[in-house]
């Protein structure tokens, strides 16, 4: 059984959607995704034109590749059935499978993520308000406050809990309490409910040819001490990967290291070699009240190997990288220093420029 894996290498937005839907016109068993959550967004457009931003969902759901949300992977159901109308709106018919251990964000984690967000004024961190660190905190720090797909699934009354989510946890972490959460509570119960009826459980060792669609980048990692606390609350590299593989018994992973021609960063945080007058169009990170606007840096490519290669573990047995470069938008700006990748980084084989589905589906 083959495995491939899909990992950004800067601060997110590099195109992992659309190497991910390309591996998958290639034929795929399924898309794991095996880090963050509803924060994600990554755009497929097809040969016919059709355009959608997938959040939870894998980026292979267009030519009819199933979804598996591994145990890293943070659900939120309100997001996902959202999502999953506007897939239904396409005719496409989404398929979602997911671990029992996936955690569930609530509305209640979303508001509190925001009202912290907001009174770090200048000093924000970056979230786009999803509330994923807050799920993480809560369901580590109380785990009687915890929620998971296996909750749902086994209709484990929510209410109570939801309550003091709302009322003693949200004062707890913000100072103030979810006023008049009865009618949110209630709302939200009724949509688990459907979403644990939309969603099958499975394990990654029923997966077949799996592709592990990651979200974020290597530079947003968790244990990314060089721009903490500006990163999300995940492991973006292979380090999930490789504890998959390891529990369905895979050993052979196809590893692509996606970027853009440039660095991006949509939110607070520093972003090496920040240059104002780079301008680039870009239809799915627009400005908003969390993110801000859209920066651009020119691609240090020394720094770009070195991540990559230190995520990857390395060189192989036979002397080569253990990974595949791909780099994207190269119709918005000229790679950078092709020669200087092929001279340092993986063979000429192994670099793909903005490869387009319709060449091989």
């Amino acid at each position: 059984m083959r495995a491939r894996a899909v990992i950004g290498s800067g601060f997110g937005d590099e195109g992992k959607g659309l190497m991910t839907d390309y591996l998958c016109a290639q034929g795929a068993g399924v898309v794991v995704r095996f880090n963050g959550g509803a924060q994600a967004g990554h755009t497929v457009v097809t040969p016919a034109g059709d355009r959608h931003v997938f959040s939870h969902f894998g980026s292979g759901t267009l030519l009819g590749v199933p979804t598996f949300l591994s145990q890293f992977f943070i659900c939120n159901p309100l997001f996902a059935l959202g999502e999953a109308d506007e897939l239904l709106a396409m005719n496409c018919k989404p398929e979602l499978y997911a671990h029992p251990n996936c955690l569930v964000t609530t509305f209640a984690d979303m508001i509190i993520n925001q009202r912290r967000e907001e009174a770090r004024g200048a000093k924000r961190h970056g979230s786009v308000g999803l509330g994923i660190n807050e799920t993480v905190t809560r369901s580590e720090a109380l785990d009687h406050l915890k929620i998971t797909m296996s909750d749902l699934w086994n209709h484990v009354p929510l209410e109570d809990r939801l309550s003091e989510i709302c009322r003693k946890y949200a004062e707890f972490r913000t100072g103030i309490k979810i006023e008049n959460a009865d009618d949110m509570i209630a709302h939200f119960i009724r949509m688990c409910e459907k979403f644990a009826a939309a969603v099958h459980p499975l394990g990654i060792q029923q997966c077949e040819d799996p592709v592990f669609e990651g979200a974020q980048g290597l530079l947003l990692d968790q244990d990314n001490k060089e721009f903490y606390p500006h990163v999300t609350r995940s492991n973006t590299g292979m380090k999930n990967v490789r504890t998959l593989c390891d529990q369905a018994g895979i050993s052979d992973i196809d590893t692509y290291y996606v970027s853009r021609t440039y660095l991006t960063r949509h939110g607070a945080g520093p972003l090496p070699g920040e240059n104002p007058k780079l301008k680039f169009e870009d239809n799915t990170n627009i400005p908003n009240r969390w993110q801000g606007t859209m920066r651009f840096a020119p691609l240090d490519t020394d720094a770009l190997l070195r991540r990559c290669h230190e995520d990857a573990g390395g060189y192989s047995s036979v002397g080569g990288p253990k990974f595949k470069l791909v780099l994207t938008h190269c119709d918005q700006h000229a790679p950078p220093c092709l020669a200087h990748l092929y001279a340092n980084g993986p063979t000429r084989a192994d670099i793909s420029t903005t490869p387009r589905r319709a060449k091989v589906a």
